[in-house]
């Protein structure tokens, strides 16, 4: 009966959790399209020397930080929470084939309203640069754009799959990922990681030598890789591995 109850109120938490994500991320939308000068640095640009490759530091921010490190804790609330209060959901994620489906189904979901999301920023903001800037300020390629982009956000997710599934730990998963990606790559501006962090091509973009860039994201899409591999073993354990839970017994 409690783990009934419990099960109940997870999904209770998820569930407005999302509702509040999404209004947060929509009322945002409305905003900047509304007053883009006050998101968007065109007066910045426009003083500036002609450039022909300016890099869209705002949408990547927004796409790529903001809304990305919402849906990365609305992840760890909707699979995490099961490691905690959930017995039945527990031996699914850590067991049988039947609750890794569960798991799988959870996780598109919330991809899948992810990335409607992310759309919809991405055009808004997108297009508000090419009317916003002078003629003379020519953006990245779109392509180019996307594929950094993409990068990111597969490198981002995997990491905090993998480091959910070692830690089975909310708490230690939101403040390892908030620590590496939301202060040292963006906040920090890749203080630490120069031209070899996930948003070098933010900060670093014209410190990179020819085909440099490239190459460090496809270091990242190899890791990224990598990550989903060791995520999708840990999750056939059939023992309940946690590195940090064996440390505090140690301890």
């Amino acid at each position: 009966m409690i783990k009934f109850y419990l099960k109940i109120q997870n999904n209770m938490l998820v569930t407005n959790l999302l509702y509040i994500i999404v209004s947060i991320i929509l009322m945002t939308n409305v905003i900047i399209r509304i007053i883009p000068q006050r998101f968007i640095k065109v007066s910045k640009a426009i003083s500036e020397a002609p450039i022909s490759n300016k890099v869209p530091s705002e949408l990547y921010m927004y796409c790529d930080v903001y809304l990305l490190i919402l849906f990365i804790i609305l992840i760890f609330f909707t699979l995490g929470i099961d490691f905690n209060n959930s017995m039945e959901d527990i031996a699914l994620a850590v067991g049988g084939s039947k609750t890794n489906k569960l798991m799988v189904r959870k996780l598109i979901s919330i991809l899948t309203v992810y990335l409607c999301l992310y759309i919809i920023s991405f055009l808004n903001i997108y297009f508000l640069y090419k009317k916003l800037l002078p003629s003379n300020t020519i953006l990245l390629p779109v392509q180019e754009v996307l594929l950094y982009s993409f990068v990111t956000n597969m490198f981002i997710i995997s990491l905090s799959l993998f480091i959910l599934f070692v830690s089975k730990d909310i708490a230690i998963s939101t403040s390892l990922i908030t620590a590496y990606y939301l202060i040292e790559e963006a906040l920090w501006r890749c203080k630490i990681t120069q031209t070899n962090g996930i948003l070098g091509h933010i900060y670093q973009y014209y410190d990179y030598g020819k085909g440099g860039l490239l190459k460090v994201k496809m270091i990242y899409m190899g890791i990224s890789i990598i990550l989903l591999l060791l995520t999708y073993k840990i999750s056939q354990r059939k023992t309940n591995y946690s590195i940090f839970s064996r440390l505090r017994r140690l301890s």
